[in-house]
């Protein structure tokens, strides 16, 4: 029995009343759902079933899991309401359309392709099929970004057959057969996905870049998402904050302060070695010059020194 998918229906939809179709150890699979599975680089969604936990949410064939804490409780035909943990789902779709957003626009403005996606809890990674892209290019991008999210635009969904989809030549080939959904956020992406966005990219409310990895030859870009961008900004303020007063300095000193730091911490390494190697060539030297051998083992132990400091 293939479950019916209220959350393409409405995905904003946070409670809906189902019968549960079959239980197997923890996990349970209901007639109809509002749960979106883990996929596309998207994790699976969290909640309740009536009042227990529903910790994940996974495909299996063309049936969903609803992975729970515990299925003791539950019986086979059991009417329940589930309730999803919406602050975590609409994280995750305006993570999802910043992705669209974001591989749109390196599509369109850098003639670049994403190669793979991934939205974590904090942190939503793209990467890219190019082994450089300049820091400059990434905080422009983060611009062309945050300006569309401000100007806003719709996004809609068409479904048709694969061959009509290949005939609007989008940025990434098809990899699936049958009827396909395509995801328009108009202006920016037309591609065929999936997952779950929200109505508008204005609701995405802001990104921002945070660095870059290389992994396989190719750049992985890391971007911060909505609520994160606010929270990331009020950190980073704080720790300047506070190593400004730390240092006596102001946020366009601090970095040359800290660099005038490192250097004389150099210094006093270096000097610490020479005093460390001067202090054991005199120590081996008045032992070598005492004529007791006994004396000479006896003194040796005494000495707290590392050979490597002797000349």
């Amino acid at each position: 029995m293939q479950v019916f998918k209220h959350y393409y229906i409405n995905p904003y939809q946070k409670e809906l009343y189902a019968k549960i179709i079959k239980i197997e150890d923890n996990k349970i699979y209901l007639d109809k759902t509002i749960f979106y599975p883990e996929g596309g680089g998207q994790p699976g969604d969290r909640g309740y079933i009536n009042n227990i936990r529903i910790i994940d949410t996974q495909k299996d064939l063309d049936q969903i899991a609803h992975i729970v804490d515990n299925s003791n409780s539950f019986r086979v035909n059991d009417d329940v309401l589930i309730k999803l943990d919406w602050t975590h789902r609409y994280e995750f779709m305006k993570m999802h359309t910043a992705q669209h957003l974001l591989s749109g626009l390196l599509f369109s403005y850098f003639n670049v392709d994403t190669v793979s996606v991934h939205q974590g809890e904090v942190n939503l990674t793209i990467e890219i099929n190019r082994d450089d892209f300049s820091e400059d290019d990434c905080y422009e991008l983060e611009n062309l970004a945050n300006k569309a999210i401000i100007k806003g635009g719709n996004v809609s969904y068409l479904e048709m057959n694969k061959e009509s989809a290949e005939a609007l030549n989008m940025r990434r080939s098809i990899k699936v057969d049958g009827l396909i959904r395509i995801v328009d956020l108009e202006g920016y992406d037309k591609i065929a996905c999936g997952g779950l966005h929200v109505q508008n990219i204005q609701e995405i409310e802001k990104v921002m870049y945070i660095g870059f990895e290389k992994i396989r030859k190719h750049y992985r870009l890391l971007f911060r998402v909505s609520d994160s961008v606010s929270q990331t900004y009020r950190k980073l303020d704080k720790v300047v904050k506070e190593l400004c007063t730390i240092h006596s300095a102001t946020i366009d000193t601090l970095v040359d302060c800290d660099k005038a730091l490192l250097e004389k911490k150099i210094e006093l390494e270096r000097e610490i070695r020479g005093l460390k190697k001067e202090n054991s060539n005199y120590i081996i030297q008045n032992i070598i010059n005492s004529r007791n051998s006994d004396i000479l083992c006896s003194d040796i132990s005494n000495y707290d020194f590392d050979f490597k400091d002797i000349e």
